[in-house]
């Protein structure tokens, strides 16, 4: 048996105490008796003339110290154990995916349960025990290693929160893993609710998976139909009883369509809206009611259309180009490889044409222009030509960033770089330096022209290549700085920034703005659902995307858990065994003792 605290044993210094108050010699009373047959005792209550007389046996202070020996006990908290760590040596995973927030029970999510279990299980080691704590989503985080601190541990475990990304218990099983390695005979508590694999892990599984009613959107999608839009949204319900819910649209706190679905157990459906109007860009469904998770009830959409620039490659089998420009995002990339049907193209008015090794009889009149590997005296008359140069990066906005830009070319034309442009590539040989590309605007339109064919060249395996690329067709159009606009929590936005302007803003859900370090940037701080702002000053314009994240509808449902994907069913528990507190007994006993003295007190 273990005691939580130990300072009411104090308090049997009040033992002593109550000894000495049945000692102390009693008042002697007058009494008149009809008879001398209790003579004897009186004469003996007479010679006492001491203040102390001899302890005698009296169940009212037998019963009176056990009484303050069992109140002190209460005190204490006295609590049995079993089942210790013998080796001296304990980890504990956590999952915190965001699954785990779904509810355990009508008081309790399946992450405080969680915590709870892994508190029970510090209580129960030996004091003196290293103690690791590791929680596990996407990734693991070690937070505690090797403390001997049961108190630090748990006030520790008790401050955790989940978090809202997808994710298991795997890759914390895979830290203890590596933990045992180095620490011989380690017992591992996981506590998850998802299926996991702990062969070669010697771990007792907490499973705090529940069946749960939920219904979940699982995406929403638009088209754009005649000038009209159109929404898809598809709704599961992962419940085992059928549910009848409202979806709604809502732009802000606007609601813009409504539409009532039934759904049977285990099932989904998709809800069609027709010739929706929308005045901004960002707008989300919502399915009603309150169930075991609401954070899947809301999913977010992002209207792009009517913000992509078109741009028309006219090229043939360049995988080179073709993929760069692809990459870049806020683009809708066109190609053809007749350049004869061009001018049937050209009806369509794109953003920007791009000319690999081939031109039309007449250039587009509207849009921007970028040529490879041509001579067009419309835009700039050839210099020279020159074979198997190494070509070097000019000085400029094109080539920001990119210090030490160097390639070889097998053949390449040099050009008379018109006034209104500015060189970003040339080749040096005994004659001088020569310009073979350059980039500008005239009259409303960009114009760039490269002197050589990418492959007649190895630019393209340089990790430069796609930034050049990227510089080049921003300077020609507007491009967007993303290129992906729906993502889950945890997922990483690929910010791509015109390097020409100022670092790109991001401000999260919660208003927070922060400044990315970088014009290339992984954004990965994405753990909270909501509408993204990225935004970049250019030349004193701010050019601005939007960006949603939504729950992760993979943790919306669970397919196995631990219960069902364990092996040995010995290593799966529900709950922490072994704390047995004993307070609540011990105190109901003492107010059985305090009962019984009153009752003996009054029959004397």
């Amino acid at each position: 048996m273990k005691f939580t605290y130990l300072w009411p044993l104090a308090l049997v210094v009040l033992i002593p105490v109550i000894i000495i108050m049945y000692m102390l010699k009693q008042k002697a009373k007058e009494e008149k008796v009809a008879s001398l047959y209790l003579w004897r005792e009186m004469v003996r209550n007479d010679r006492a003339n001491t203040p102390w007389e001899k302890l005698k046996k009296n169940w009212l202070m037998i019963l009176q110290i056990i009484t303050l020996i069992v109140l002190i006990i209460a005190i204490m908290s006295p609590y049995f154990m079993s089942g210790l760590v013998s080796s001296g040596k304990a980890c504990i995973v956590i999952d915190t995916s965001a699954s785990m927030g779904f509810m355990y029970d009508d008081n309790q999510t399946r992450f405080d349960k969680a915590k709870d279990e892994a508190v029970n299980f510090v209580r129960k080691l030996k004091n003196g025990t290293e103690i690791s704590v590791i929680t596990s989503d996407r990734s693991s985080m070690l937070l505690s290693g090797k403390s001997q601190s049961k108190s630090e541990v748990i006030e520790m475990i008790k401050k955790l929160e989940v978090s809202n990304y997808p994710g298991d218990a795997s890759e914390g099983i895979a830290m203890a893993k590596a933990l045992a390695l180095d620490n011989k005979g380690l017992e591992t508590l996981i506590i998850t609710d998802t299926s996991v694999d702990i062969q070669t892990l010697d771990a007792t599984v907490v499973d705090v998976y529940s069946d749960v009613e939920n219904v979940a959107i699982e995406y929403v999608s638009h088209g754009f139909k005649e000038n009209e839009l159109d929404v898809l949204v598809k709704v599961s319900n992962h419940g085992k009883e059928a549910v009848k819910r409202d979806v709604s649209l809502y732009q802000g706190e606007m609601l813009c369509a409504n539409k009532e679905v039934e759904l049977e157990p285990e099932s989904s459906q998709v809800v069609y809206f027709e010739d929706v109007k929308l005045e901004g860009n960002v707008f989300f469904a919502q399915v009603s009611g309150k169930d075991a998770c609401d954070f899947d009830n809301i999913s977010y959409d992002v209207l792009t259309d009517e913000n992509e620039k078109r741009v028309l490659l006219m090229t043939k089998a360049n995988v080179y180009l073709e993929k760069a420009l692809s990459l870049i995002p806020g683009i809708s990339l066109t190609k053809s490889e007749d350049i004869g049907s061009f001018q049937e193209f050209a009806k369509q008015e794109y953003d920007l044409y791009v000319f690999d090794s081939m031109l039309p009889e007449q250039l587009p009149s509207q849009g921007s222009v970028i040529i490879f590997g041509c001579d067009c005296s419309e835009i700039a008359q050839v210099d020279d030509i020159h074979e198997n140069m190494i070509v070097k990066g000019v000085d400029s906005t094109t080539t920001k960033y990119l210090d030490g830009l160097s390639f070889g070319v097998a053949k390449t034309y040099s050009y008379r770089v018109p006034s209104y442009a500015h060189s970003f590539l040339s080749v040096t040989d005994e004659d001088g330096s020569h310009d073979i590309a350059f980039v500008g605007e005239n009259r409303g339109r960009s114009y760039a022209m490269l002197g050589f064919d990418l492959h007649n060249s190895d630019f393209p395996l340089y990790m430069e290549y796609p930034l050049l690329m990227y510089n080049l067709v921003n300077e020609c159009i507007e491009g967007g700085i993303i290129s992906s606009f729906v993502f889950n929590a945890g997922d990483a936005v690929s910010v791509n920034a015109n390097m020409d302007g100022n670092m790109p803003v991001v401000t999260k859900p919660d208003e927070e703005s922060i400044e990315l370090t970088d014009f290339r940037y992984n954004y990965t701080d994405t753990g909270e659902f909501g509408i993204y702002k990225i935004s970049q000053t250019v030349k004193d314009a701010e050019n601005s995307s939007y960006f949603v994240v939504n729950y992760p509808v993979s943790e919306s449902r669970i397919e196995m858990h631990p219960s069902l994907s364990v092996t040995d069913a010995d290593k799966v528990v529900t709950e922490v065994k072994g704390v047995f507190n004993l307070r609540n007994f011990v105190i109901i006993l003492t107010l059985v003792l305090l009962a019984a003295e009153w009752i003996f007190s009054l029959r004397r």
